[in-house]
């Protein structure tokens, strides 16, 4: 019995012992596995509860009271987990005598997995079944024999067959021409060989009907594992048509094309050349033959933008007509042409490609351009005519709308002095003779930013642009009149003209073309009036300014010779209020405005250039009086020069210094140059090299007004520099500033770090100066101890003793 125990327990299927009613009497663990059920949970079920379909319990007892036994029912449960479990189910009617009554032996093998492959597999089957049969291509699945085993729909409609006739039969008796069949033996063969095959032929329909057909051919597995092949065809027909239609177009086209004037050039949408013809090779230069299914690059930079265009509508389809632009040629010959262009579609209508006709039309440009030349410029200068100068104002006017703008330009109205007379006494060949030699002068006197105009008869005008300050008006005026003023040579003659021109600025002077010229013109008529004045503004304010510097400029170019300029000097103390040094300040006394300082015309002589010439003379000057002070004793004072930015840029700057210094027997050590940063800035390469030769030589430098710069810090490590001045804005609120007072800390910390003497300008109280000492300033100067003073004043302070002993009282008082 016990073995019996052993088999019942060891069971791999679910096996139970049930009363009639469907009680549990006994089970073995399979049965709790199989029910995802606990022990006590079983032993209280009753079976038929289990079953997914309580009926199906019903009638497998009534089947068993009547045979005495039920084998292999499939029957569906559900477990504890609520999921469904396939059982194959036996049962077995017992006679149970030890027990009180009969009942059943019940055992339940789990199917459940085996099921659920068999639906996998039927839904495989079943989607590649629908997949074939929806296909919108023919397939079949052919045997080594070449018998059919499978078609789908879309083979019979395409072949004009039915399932009866394909059935068993043998594909080359059904679709396979004649001519064709050892093509379709050898497909077979490379098939089952184990290669993929793919091609295009002909078959047959059953009415004897040939079509094209592309054939995709692949080795396959039966359900028997048989090899077989699996083919795909597709009808391309029409395809086939198209190409053999389009080939009989393009030779009838290429016919046409060859014999055509006009370049044409044909490209797929990759714009990669298929065809070139005659004309374009002859026009262009380029052969189909070097440049087939190759990109041509033949489109001018400037004619990008608008190629793009009209390309943007031919990927939409659009074809386009008359398009003038530029292409070039083989040999980058610029050809000006008319383009038009059109798509070509492909059979599914979609752009395949594009031609293009290219008209030359050089030829016609040219004269287009020889007759708007005409149109524009006066016959006898050259120069742009009224019509142009209209253009070009309406077009400045345009791009300056803003009434904010700050970007001003100036209308010059030039008129020659007493033409008629010209005219009148020595013809009008010689007077256009005079125009052309005052136009050709006129231009050597514009920048190229500016615009001259022949309005007609001696009348001119010049457009000024990009004009940043008055004086660049004033000074092209005075180019004019000198320009104009010198004499001309015409037919033997030698004419002597002069011209009065009148200034309008917008937008001061108007908003308007004729606003502009009519005030212009009043102001020229002012300049005639003036009698010899040669230009006037018509603004009286800038008028008066412009004169002003006019004059001024005229004055200091003289300045020199009339021995009006000379130098100050204001000290410079150490801590010890002793006097070290003195910066070297020039002035001029001039016999209108009495004693000029430097910021009423410094700057012009920059712009000028007359700064080269005068800073010789201050070098020089400074040189010698410091040489007078070291024989009265004083050998240890330095004198400082101010350097500017035109000085440093000039190729003998070291010369110059060196032989000026020789020449006055003054040792190198006794001068400091002083330069701002911009002055360096402006050419590092060129001005760094000339000041570290000079420093070799003896020389100090300083840099002047240090901390007002932009690039102080960023610079200050390449500067061959041995003296850093502190700006007198930070001095003069500093005791009044924490923020001023940490600049000049950070100054004179900086400096003594880098090995560098700092000089404080612009110190006026007790205070500061006690400050300054008080955070390591090397030196400084200002009215708390002199202003700048002359030469004579200078040598009188140095000969006081210790002149700084009392600084509560003013030592000039």
């Amino acid at each position: 019995m016990n073995r019996y125990r052993i088999l019942f327990e060891q069971s791999p299927n679910a096996v139970l012992y049930i009363t009639p009613e469907g009680g549990i009497t006994d089970f073995n663990p399979a049965a709790l596995e199989f029910f995802a059920i606990s022990q006590p949970e079983l032993e209280a079920a009753s079976i038929e509860n289990l079953f997914a379909n309580r009926s199906d319990f019903s009638q497998l007892i009534e089947r068993a009271e009547v045979t005495g036994i039920v084998r292999n029912d499939p029957i569906l449960f559900i477990d504890r987990l609520d999921r469904i479990k396939h059982g194959q189910v036996s049962i077995i009617g017992l006679d149970r005598p030890d027990e009180g009554g009969g009942g059943y032996l019940v055992l339940i093998q789990d199917i459940t997995e085996h099921r659920q492959a068999e639906k996998e597999l039927y839904c495989q089957k079943n989607y590649a079944e629908q997949l074939i049969e929806l296909a919108p291509e023919a397939i079949v699945i052919i045997d080594l024999n070449g018998r059919l085993l499978r078609t789908n729909q879309e083979f019979l409609r395409l072949f004009q067959l039915t399932l009866e006739t394909c059935t068993g039969n043998s594909i080359q008796e059904l679709i396979v021409p004649e001519d064709y069949l050892a093509e379709s033996i050898s497909l077979m063969a490379q098939v089952f060989g184990g290669g993929n095959v793919e091609v295009e032929t002909i078959r047959k329909k059953r009415d004897g009907t040939l079509v094209d057909v592309s054939i995709l051919a692949a080795p396959i597995s039966t359900a028997e594992d048989e090899p077989a092949i699996f083919v795909i065809f597709r009808d391309i027909t029409k395809r086939k048509q198209a190409e053999k239609a389009l080939i009989q177009s393009e030779t009838r086209h290429r016919t046409v094309l060859e014999a055509a004037p006009d370049p044409v050039i044909v490209r797929d949408m990759d714009m990669r050349v298929i065809y070139l013809n005659p004309a374009f090779t002859r026009v262009f230069g380029w052969h189909l033959s070097e440049i087939m299914n190759q990109r041509i690059d033949f489109i001018p930079e400037e004619s990008v933008p608008e190629t793009q265009e009209f390309m943007e509508q031919i990927r939409k389809g659009f074809a386009f007509s008359g398009v003038e632009t530029k292409r070039l040629s083989k040999t980058g010959r610029t050809v000006d042409v008319s383009i038009s262009g059109a798509v070509f579609l492909d059979t599914e209508g979609k752009p395949e490609g594009f031609i293009n006709t290219l008209q030359d039309i050089s030829e016609r440009r040219k004269k287009d351009e020889e007759l708007r030349y005409v149109a524009y410029h006066d016959t006898l200068t050259g120069l742009p005519n009224r019509k142009s100068f209209y253009m070009r104002m309406d077009d400045l006017l345009h791009h300056s709308s803003r009434r904010d703008s700050d970007r001003a330009w100036a209308l010059m109205l030039i008129d020659l002095d007493k033409f008629k007379q010209v005219n009148d006494t020595l013809g009008h060949d010689t007077g256009d003779q005079l125009l052309k030699g005052v136009a050709d002068r006129l231009k050597s006197c514009i920048r190229e930013s500016d615009h001259l105009f022949r309005l007609g008869g001696d009348e001119f005008t010049i457009i000024l642009t990009q004009l940043n300050r008055d004086i660049d008006v004033t000074r092209v005026a005075r180019k004019v009149l000198d320009a104009i003023g010198r004499p001309f040579r015409c037919n033997g003659n030698e004419i002597f003209t002069s011209t009065s021109i009148g200034i309008s600025i917008f937008p001061n002077d108007g908003w308007d073309a004729a606003g502009l010229l009519k005030n212009a013109d009043m102001a020229m008529y002012s300049a005639k009036e003036s009698g010899g004045r040669g230009f006037q503004f018509f603004t009286k304010e800038m008028n008066q300014k412009a004169l002003h510097r006019m004059k001024m400029e005229s004055s200091l170019r003289k300045a020199l010779e009339r021995d009006e300029l000379l130098l100050y000097y204001q000290p410079l103390v150490n801590g010890s209020h002793r006097i070290v040094g003195m910066e070297a300040l020039l002035r001029w006394r001039h016999p209108e405005y009495g004693l000029v300082l430097p910021a009423d015309f410094i700057r012009i002589t920059e712009e000028t250039g007359i700064i080269v010439s005068m800073g010789q003379w201050v070098l020089e000057t400074a040189a010698t009086q410091v040489k007078q002070l070291h024989e009265m004793g004083f050998s240890d004072l330095v004198v400082s020069v101010n350097v500017a930015a035109r000085q440093l840029q000039e190729p003998d700057f070291e010369q110059l210094v060196m032989q000026t210094l020789e020449k006055m027997e003054v040792t190198p050590k006794c001068m400091r140059l002083e330069v701002t940063e911009s002055s360096v800035i402006q050419n590092l390469d060129v001005v760094i090299p000339k000041m570290k030769n000079l420093r070799k030589k003896g020389i100090t430098f300083s840099i002047d007004d240090f901390g007002t710069g932009y690039s102080s810090l960023s610079y200050l490590k390449r500067f061959p520099i041995d003296v850093l001045k502190i700006d007198r804005s930070f001095i003069v609120d500093a005791m009044k500033s924490t923020g001023d007072q940490e600049i000049i800390k950070t100054i004179i910390s900086m400096a003594r770090n880098l090995n560098l003497d700092t000089v404080a300008e612009g110190v006026e109280t007790l205070e500061q100066k006690s400050f300054l000492i008080r955070n390591g300033c090397g030196s400084m100067q200002g009215f708390l101890f002199s202003p700048p003073v002359s030469m004579d004043q200078f040598k009188a302070l140095l000969s006081r003793d210790n002149p700084y002993a009392s600084l509560e009282n003013d030592i000039f008082q």
